[in-house]
């Protein structure tokens, strides 16, 4: 498949197949450190499996993040699995599928790390070590074409969809304050059915998110606008984490070098920047 863009010279990563994995756990439970890489900088990075960084997400396949190619993905969380990789040295990208309730009760299923677009917060601080921002991921009101959204004062006759593990709950339920109560779903997945099926005319989502599912299916999904709120997504590791430092220190040197730019710009299609801000309770 074609590589997603990278740094300026950047070597191909033919070498770096990120496996199609789903729920793999009791074999990687059962795996111990194999272990470790150095890096340029000389910290050393140890892994559950030598050679393989494992990743943990919630939803596969998932537009514009997790795309299945042949024995492969593409997408943005994919290409910044493989772009880390690189930062670490590590030769395999692995994924494994968790439901995204236990990835942020702290249980990766045995990965050495978790992309799938999770909020830092301090209650999932206290069972999940993260890494610095990778991404600015205000809420995004995602909606059928054709529904139109204002203000406030729309948003509260929609009616929502929501996921109780979500930190977006709270915003729809406490910010937008619907005149109906929300229905409550498991996960993403059902929310996105809810919406498509009329069951629901909004879901809140990352913005980062609604952009990748309105990109990807324009005939189905619109972005009608985005919340102002400061919340960013970020790579997470199992509480006490021995890679804390260094997967920091490679998401940090991708966002100063502009491959994390150039993975949102391809992926996620326009900047948050151009779609309008609606002003709720704070």
């Amino acid at each position: 498949m074609a590589s997603p863009p990278g740094r300026r010279g950047r070597r191909p990563r033919s070498q770096h197949a990120v496996a199609i994995v789903a729920f793999l756990t009791l074999v990687l439970a059962g795996t111990t450190a194999c272990g470790s890489t150095s890096t340029s900088a000389g910290r050393r990075f140890e892994p559950r499996i030598a050679g393989t960084l494992t990743v943990a997400t919630a939803y596969l396949p998932a537009p514009s993040l997790w795309i299945p190619n042949h024995q492969t993905y593409a997408g943005f969380e994919a290409g910044l699995a493989e772009a880390i990789a690189d930062e670490l040295g590590v030769e395999e990208v692995e994924v494994v599928q968790v439901p995204f309730a236990d990835l942020v009760a702290g249980d990766l299923g045995g990965a050495d790390i978790a992309i799938s677009t999770i909020t830092p917060t301090a209650e999932r601080d206290r069972v999940l070590d993260f890494t610095s921002p990778y991404l600015d991921a205000p809420p995004g009101v995602l909606v059928r074409p054709g529904t139109e959204v204002r203000d406030a004062q729309d948003l509260r006759a929609l009616r929502w969809a929501v996921v109780g593990a979500s930190t977006l709950t709270d915003v729809v339920t406490e910010r937008i304050r619907p005149d109906e109560a929300p229905l409550e779903v498991d996960d993403r997945t059902e929310q996105l059915r809810a919406l498509r099926g009329d069951e629901a005319d909004a879901v809140l989502l990352d913005l980062p998110v609604a952009q990748g599912l309105a990109a990807s299916a324009p005939t189905l999904y619109e972005v009608a606008g985005q919340l102002s709120r400061g919340e960013t997504l970020a790579v997470a590791l199992p509480d006490g984490s021995p890679n804390l430092e260094i997967v920091d220190s490679a998401v940090r040197a991708l966002r100063a070098d502009g491959t994390i730019d150039r993975l949102a710009d391809r992926w996620l299609g326009s900047s948050g920047d151009e779609i309008p801000l609606i002003r709720v309770a704070s």
